[in-house]
């Protein structure tokens, strides 16, 4: 058995490694050139374009990354957030499987990602809770004016993939589809179940419960460019709501024993039309 000189000695030797080791990685480490290579290689891999204004070290597979921002070639933001905490697993990459965790602040809410990627095998995990939709810019580029939280998860292997979306107290304002004025809605929640396989997302369930409107819809879309719509949507319509808007009403012939308007939206992304 060591004697107590032996063991502090041994312990000394440890502890100044472990230093050294801290330093190396504080003051040394290239974090510049893991930057360009986490860009580059996210520009090379994706369609989109990734944004770090700085990594900072945390522990020896947790790291920081500030300012991030994803956009589209054209420079259009579609996610921004001042900080996000990241993990690497070490055995993961030990096994040539690596695996990483996101958690980021992001648009007054949270926001994790898990990301793993081996021989034969991808897999990606989104989970969002309290998400403020009116901080979310890019919907009001789109002349989208909504308020309200949103939440869910999203989860992916290879190209297939199955995701819950939830909405509390969601509004609309000054909504407008194809010149035409839709009036102010207000649903206190709200569901979406949906199964992604390739490029067509298919709508299991989508749910919008308010005072003056329910709405139920089902379908595929074909997320390409000219991609294809087929969704039959249910309106019910409260008292006020329908005498309000007797106009548009009285368009909405069919309707089925609940009291639900039927109706279809075909087209494109680009351009829906609806079939009455």
């Amino acid at each position: 058995m060591a004697d107590k000189k032996t063991l502090v000695r041994r312990l000394s030797f440890a502890v100044y490694f472990a230093a050294v080791f801290l330093i190396f990685l504080l003051l040394l480490f290239p974090f510049d050139r893991i930057k360009m290579k986490l860009e580059s290689e996210f520009r090379r891999r994706t369609p989109l374009e990734l944004s770090v204004a700085r990594i900072s070290p945390r522990f020896f597979n947790r790291f920081v990354l500030s300012d991030v921002v994803v956009s589209d070639p054209k420079g259009t933001v579609l996610f921004e957030s001042k900080s996000v905490k990241t993990t690497v697993s070490l055995f993961g990459l030990l096994r040539g499987a690596p695996s990483l965790n996101l958690k980021a602040d992001a648009y007054g809410g949270q926001l994790l990602v898990k990301a793993q990627q081996g021989p034969g095998r991808q897999y990606l995990l989104l989970d969002a809770d309290g998400l403020d939709i009116a901080s979310y810019s890019l919907l009001k580029d789109f002349g989208l004016h909504l308020s309200g939280k949103l939440g869910g998860n999203f989860e992916m292997s290879g190209d297939s993939g199955k995701g819950r979306l939830w909405l509390k107290d969601l509004a609309s304002r000054g909504l407008k589809v194809k010149g035409f004025t839709v009036p102010d809605l207000d649903f206190e929640k709200g569901w979406l179940e949906a199964d992604l396989k390739g490029d067509r997302l298919t709508v299991k369930k989508l749910e919008l419960d308010g005072k003056d409107l329910s709405v139920r819809a089902t379908g595929d879309l074909v997320l390409r460019d000219r991609g294809t719509i087929n969704l039959a949507i249910k309106l019910k319509p409260s008292e006020r709501l329908a005498h309000e808007q007797s106009g548009l009403i009285s368009l909405l012939r069919a309707r089925d024993a609940d009291g639900y308007y039927l109706l279809t939206l075909g087209g494109t992304l680009s351009e829906p039309i609806p079939r009455l």
